[in-house]
């Protein structure tokens, strides 16, 4: 059985947003996945909730007994999954457990972290600006909808029950809280406590990321009033409190969860969790799958690593069918103020939320506000000061070091806080949760910055901060979050799905932590989208399909142009654009599908395209091409869901902004590349993509409750040069006229995306020019030189390094000799559904040592030890949507060759017992 390394790495820390080269979005959350060292899903051949699968569970466990295999049994799965979590002592283990005959696969445990949950004393209810710009607000007062008689799971950290504007109840006649449970406990974290321990109920005291998000949903009072206040709630904890250890939840945990919400048969589930570049195939991704296909409506964060371009947005929100939601700016920012007293005049600013959730940044008596530099001569705060700044103030400039760090140095001088002012005009939230900070840190616009700077020219200014609150514009209101993650995904399927409000979202928060507050994240925009469902499926009285709710929402999305330039912005950073529940529910038509990827585009341009003929794909061969070089043909399906009036329709095509990875001068860059790179540019037509209806009289008529095919032709910007490895992207504007006396009309949007070029061609492995692969001893980043003789032993080992600049389905690592024949697999030398590196410090590449214990098969399971000889390494990285089997579908890079002399294995042990533990957890990074 193959085990499936599927390990989805540890991405950049959340503090690193006080970098300068991080964008100002507002990241309150951190979406990353790391792995649980140890700990496994067992994968059974059979189907979930089948006679067999249950044969399957008992022969597993008696023959794993028989085999003598040590294991401490986490959860067993029969309703979504049809396996088992297990915690190995021994890992060596695993490779009795994949060969048992009832494994079909085995799967390493990935942890998920929850979002940083920041709090202020806000009350102004900024929710309801987000209201008025998607049709909710309309939806309540002209329809009277709030989603009574719906089920909405919320698999979070548990919610604040006990708030007011959340009922104030459990499970109590009435209540809107009547399913749920505590899968985990205030204790828990998936390594320092990974054995759950759950309280009677999923009340959240201690964290608030998950009263936020309800409070979105279903909120009502007078200052919050959520998307769907009358629904009925089940509430899954899966997080415990913040400060245990990681943060972190097991996937099995949420699998749980997952099956808990199933067998309530909630109507629509939201997962406002998950990030990182993420696959299609993990467990979570297809219980989620598996959760749409029983009827069940799945909603989930898109994720929010923005900033670190293409392939970023994260299982398991890329489940099929789930609806996967980017995040917009609200329209406004409302904050508790600070108000500045200076000896030239007084001003009143708003504030991010704190950094630390313990710490608010309350000032009632004024505090004296200071700029010092530091030892450094700095005014980033970076290093120690060597003055006294006891109960004061410190104004630090963003940048250089983390907000850790800065409030750190602030607080050893004496400071009673900390306002750092941005170094980009928009605000953004900190995040700077450590155990040895106590004081708060806010982060301020960088133009109130300056004006306190010039200020203090004058003379002394103080800060007071009391309940006093402000709301101001947001320059960035309805435009698309910086944080908010890119697709698509690696098989080239296009994502996010869709975008709603998630930037500066004002909602409930635990009674203990402040009762209100402002977040930001696509954990905000999830469920606001989930409110929306909820809307859509108590107009239709639930009579209405998952995919038909799932249409409804994205078509009838409003796509917004790019801010840099005249076309539209990307639906690789979008989806269909801003959700919109008014035009949902006014919706008198859908088409299928409701957004196209036409995987790869092959152009006649050889001096663009592939150079290679062989490496070229016919026309006829290449998914989603048809006719021509450069050009896609696709059918959809137009409904006209009126049952009494003629619909008429016509095609506009909008074209979007093309994003590319990589730099003009070849290089990769985690800021995708736009094309048009300015506004205003003239730009020849055939840079941007073209698309009509052929082989149709237009306009097109559809009779009442009839459908109609149409044939969409979309040209590929073939002007563009395939060497710069553009996506390209659009959009299919629907436009409806139905025949009724009131004349109604509608449009829907149909995003598309594809490649240029041919997308299975495309290198998974950075160009060594860029620095990478390499080969060096451990803990050395000095190359080794050719024909280096080298000695194998516990402390002389080869490590190679590599950066993926594109995810890949498969990566081998292997030692082969003079000849090119492998000599067997390095530890962590077979993995599967790797995402692509990152530009960050962390996660920039990956290693494998060779420790002197190689591995014959890919399952890493039949050991030997590596014999004297001449050897280069061998890294095989499977280019996109190509067969694993297929050995031309690999990107190759070989080593410079190297000599070992002799191994010799620690303790004189033999390779099978070979302790490779400290290799096996090499920095293999995977978003």
């Amino acid at each position: 059985m193959a085990y499936t390394a599927f390990l989805v790495g540890i991405l950049a820390s959340a503090l690193a947003s006080a970098l300068p080269f991080q964008p100002s979005a507002l990241q309150n959350e951190i979406s990353t996945a790391e792995i649980l060292p140890g700990s496994y899903f067992i994968e059974f051949h059979s189907e979930p909730a089948t006679r067999a699968g249950e044969r399957e569970h008992a022969e597993f466990f008696q023959q794993a007994k028989a085999a003598g295999v040590g294991m401490y049994t986490r959860n067993t799965f029969n309703r979504l999954f049809n396996g088992v979590a297990i915690d190995l002592p021994n890992t060596r283990h695993l490779e009795q457990l994949a060969g048992l005959p009832a494994v079909k696969r085995t799967w390493p445990m990935q942890m998920r972290t929850r979002s940083v949950a920041i709090p202020s004393s806000n009350v102004s209810p900024n929710l309801m600006f987000a209201h008025q710009h998607t049709g909710v607000e309309r939806a309540h007062a002209e329809l009277g909808l709030d989603g009574t008689g719906i089920k909405v799971g919320v698999i979070d950290t548990g919610v604040d029950y006990m708030h007011p504007d959340l009922g104030g109840c459990w499970k109590t006649p009435g209540c809107p809280f009547q399913y749920g449970s505590d899968f985990v406990g205030n204790g828990y974290d998936s390594v320092a406590t990974p054995h759950p321990e759950p309280g009677p109920d999923p009340r959240d005291t201690c964290d608030g990321h998950g009263t936020h998000v309800t409070g979105i949903i279903a909120a009502k009072g007078l200052k919050v009033r959520g998307v769907a206040p009358g629904v009925t709630l089940g509430a899954y904890r899966i997080f415990g409190c913040p400060g245990n250890g990681t943060g972190q939840a097991a996937d099995d945990v949420i699998l749980k969860a997952l099956e808990a919400a199933h067998a309530d048969r909630m109507d629509v589930i939201n997962m406002s969790f998950g990030g990182g570049s993420g696959w299609s195939e993990d467990p979570l991704s297809v219980a989620a799958e598996r959760l749409v296909r029983d009827g069940i409506v799945m909603v989930a964060s898109t994720g929010n690593d923005g900033a670190n371009g293409l392939y970023s947005s994260g299982s398991p929100g890329l489940g099929v069918g789930v609806i996967n939601v980017a995040s917009f700016e609200n329209w406004k920012i409302t904050s508790l103020s600070i108000d500045l007293v200076g000896s030239h005049k007084n001003i009143s600013i708003v504030h991010s939320s704190p950094g630390n959730s313990k710490f608010r940044f309350i000032f009632e008596t004024p505090a004296e506000v200071v700029a010092p530099t530091d030892s450094a001569g700095s005014i980033e705060g970076c290093a120690p000061y060597d003055t006294d700044h006891t109960g004061q103030i410190l104004l630090i400039k963003r940048g250089n070091c983390t907000f850790v760090d800065k409030a750190e140095r602030a607080q050893e001088a004496g400071a009673i806080g900390v306002m750092v002012y941005n170094n980009e005009p928009d605000l953004m939230s900190p995040t700077s949760v450590s155990p040895n900070v106590t004081i708060s840190l806010v982060v301020i616009k960088a133009d109130d910055g300056q004006a306190i700077l010039s200020e203090l020219n004058y003379g002394k200014v103080t800060a007071s901060a009391t309940n006093h609150t402000m709301s101001v514009d947001n320059p960035a209101g309805g435009q698309i979050s910086q944080f908010s993650s890119w697709g698509p995904d690696p098989e080239l399927r296009l994502a996010p799905a869709v975008g709603a409000p998630g930037g500066n979202i004002f909602s409930t928060f635990p009674l203990a932590l402040g009762s209100y507050t402002s977040l930001s994240g696509t954990s905000m925009a999830s469920p606001y989208v989930t409110g929306m469902v909820a809307l859509i499926l108590q107009a239709r009285s639930k009579n209405i399909s998952v995919e038909e709710v799932r249409q409804l929402i994205l078509e009838s999305a409003h796509p917004i142009p790019d801010r840099n330039n005249t076309e539209l912005l990307s639906p690789l950073r979008q989806g269909s654009g801003m959700a919109n529940i008014w035009d949902s529910l006014a919706s008198q038509a859908t088409v299928e599908p409701s957004q196209l990827s036409l995987n790869y585009t092959v152009i006649s341009n050889t001096t663009s395209g592939p150079s290679s003929t062989k490496n070229k794909k016919s026309v006829a061969e290449a998914p989603g091409v048809a006719e021509a070089p450069g050009v896609s043909v696709r059918t959809l399906t137009l409904y006209n869901r009126s049952p009494s009036n003629f619909l008429t329709c016509t095609m506009t095509h909008l074209p979007a902004s093309s994003v590319s990875s990589y730099a003009a001068n070849g290089s990769f860059t985690a800021v995708p590349r736009l094309w048009p790179e300015s506004v205003g540019a003239k730009v020849a037509p055939d840079t941007l993509p073209s698309a009509f209806i052929e082989s149709l009289e237009l306009p097109i008529r559809i009779a009442p409750g009839m459908k109609q095919n149409v044939s969409v032709r979309i040209t590929a910007p073939v002007g563009l040069s395939a060497i710069d490895r553009w996506l390209y992207s659009g959009y299919l504007r629907f436009n409806m006229l139905w025949d009724d006396q009131a004349g109604t009309a509608q449009s829907l949007h149909v995003p598309y995306m594809g490649f240029l070029g041919d997308y299975t061609q495309l290198d998974v492995l950075s160009p060594p020019e860029e620095g990478f692969p390499f080969i060096s001893m451990k803990g050395s980043d000095e190359a080794l030189t050719p024909d280096n003789h080298i000695t194998i032993d516990s402390s002389h080992r080869v490590s190679a390094h590599y950066r993926l600049e594109h995810p890949t389905r498969v990566l081998k690592v292997q030692l082969v000799d003079d000849a090119n024949a492998t000599q067997g697999f390095l530890p962590n030398g077979f993995l599967e559904y790797m995402g692509r590196n990152y530009q960050s410090a962390r996660g920039r590449f990956s290693n494998s040592t060779l420790n002197g214990t190689l591995y014959a098969d890919p399952d890493l399971t039949q050991s030997h030890e590596v014999k004297p000889g001449a050897y280069r390494i061998r890294i095989d990285a499977l280019r996109p949507l190509r067969n694993p089997s297929d050995p031309e579908g690999y990107q190759i890079w070989h080593s410079s060759r190297f000599i070992i002399d002799s191994v010799s294995l620690a303790k004189n042990a033999s390779a099978s017992t070979q302790d490779d533990d400290e290799d096996s957890n090499d920095e293999v990074f995977r978003p």
